[in-house]
């Protein structure tokens, strides 16, 4: 009974007993792994194993006790695994995107445990007491220490590609978020990630999105000054409300002078303009295969980060002769929607032919059914296409005016004199780069 109530420790010594928070975080460990295995979990992979592989990503150093076991079979299976884990070099590769960073330790600890629950041995602990020769049992043991040896050499390399790609999902994840608090914690969406991370397509995505670096940094043009509003920045004036705390160490005197002066130090405070939606329509037609839908995937996230600085909703659709279903992000968006709009754009593939005019029509159907869209909201639809599709100016225009939107159209490495004629903004398309891309983006 003693046994049974004793805790069980960490191969660490930082950690020591294992306690019910650090276990919840192991059993979701192999929950995740579970999810993403085509098969159960072999019986000794256990929630303190997810915890000991959590550690070992999460500690710059790791540095284990060296207690023995105590013939706790569990216990010994945990420590062969974590000290052979410890001497591959790509362990301590992936501690470059793992080192104290929760959400990646938890990605490369589910990952290695779905990879070594595939290529485990057999356990051939249950067949001891059995008759056979003692050089039998010893050429077992032999051959399945090498079996294992093997298997958490090539689970470590796993854990370090997930990792990797892992760690790059989630920081586009955070700035998108950037501001936004601690609605943007991922730790809750470790899964969600891992399945990006393996996602060829996302690959593509992030690279495009290498190059956009600007705009993520950039600051929002679409503010209004408010005193009651988010503080942005300093600045000199005389709005008392919004009086730097420095400028009350001042002498009344020195006070009174500057404030009649308007030379007061301020807190710089606004909030996002009054903007309806900004609604990407994405052509994913046969014509779009390749780097032109690469490089339009790339365009919509740095559109989803726009909407985002600047308080608006964001909608998302690709269209081919239909229109498919959109994703429709609020402008208080949470960490999983981030990771759903990366994977809608990395899971539709180019095919199909063109219909613009029925794209739009259903883009301000959406905009109109979900309320965001006003006389005083005014919208924006960027269209990127690289179809030659005819179209009635006259019927755009009409739904344009009613959902009070302005159409940018985006012609990729082609011409539509219909769209330019109905367009508040035409951009021709020559190379797929970075100075086009941050043009789209960039309009108030």
């Amino acid at each position: 009974m003693e046994n049974q109530n004793k805790k069980k420790e960490s191969v660490y010594r930082e950690i020591g007993n294992i306690d019910e928070l650090r276990l919840y975080r192991g059993e979701k460990i192999l929950a995740t792994a579970k999810d993403l295995s085509a098969k159960n979990l072999d019986p000794r992979i256990s929630p303190y194993l997810g915890i000991d592989l959590f550690y070992t990503y999460y500690f710059p150093i790791p540095s284990t006790d060296e207690r023995s076991p105590e013939d706790d079979e569990e216990e010994a299976f945990r420590r062969t695994v974590i000290s052979t884990l410890l001497k591959t070099e790509s362990a301590w590769k992936t501690k470059i995107y793992t080192s104290a960073d929760s959400i990646t330790s938890i990605v490369a600890a589910a990952s290695f445990i779905e990879k070594l629950n595939k290529l485990l041995p057999p356990n051939q602990g249950n067949n001891k007491g059995k008759e056979g020769s003692s050089q039998d049992e010893s050429d077992n043991e032999g051959n399945n220490s090498e079996e294992l040896q093997n298997a958490i050499q090539k689970a470590s390399e796993s854990a370090m590609k997930d990792a990797e790609m892992a760690k790059e999902v989630k920081m586009l994840a955070e700035k998108m978020g950037a501001g936004k608090g601690s609605i943007f914690s991922l730790e809750g969406s470790a899964e969600e990630i891992l399945k990006l991370a393996r996602e060829t397509d996302v690959a593509r995505i992030l690279e495009k999105i290498e190059g956009l670096k600007m705009i993520t940094n950039a600051k929002t043009k679409n503010t209004i000054n408010y005193s009651k509003g988010w503080i942005s920045g300093i600045e000199i004036g005389g709005d008392i409300e919004r009086v730097h705390y420095s400028q009350l160490a001042f002498p009344s005197l020195l006070f009174y002078a500057e404030f009649a002066n308007d030379r007061l130090l301020l807190y710089e405070k606004n909030l996002p303009s009054n903007k309806g939606p900004i609604y990407v329509l994405l052509d994913k037609s046969g014509s779009m295969v390749g780097s032109k839908i690469d490089w339009a995937r790339a365009v919509a996230v740095a559109l989803f980060k726009k909407a985002m600085d600047e308080g608006r909703n964001f909608f998302v659709r690709f269209f081919d002769s239909v229109p498919y279903q959109p994703i429709n992000v609020k402008s208080n968006a949470k960490a999983s929607d981030i990771l759903n709009v990366l994977s809608y754009l990395a899971r539709i593939k180019a095919g199909g032919g063109t219909d613009i005019t029925r794209a739009i029509s259903s883009a301000v159907d959406d905009m109109e059914k979900t309320k965001t869209s006003s006389k005083d909201k005014p919208s924006d639809i960027v269209l990127i296409t690289d179809g030659e599709d005819r179209l009635s100016p006259e019927i755009i225009n009409k739904l344009l005016k009613k959902s009070n939107s302005r159409l940018h159209s985006v012609m990729i490495q082609g011409h539509n004199a219909f769209l330019q004629s109905i367009s508040y903004r035409y951009l021709s398309v020559k190379k797929l780069e970075q100075k086009e891309a941050l043009e789209v983006a960039d309009f108030s």
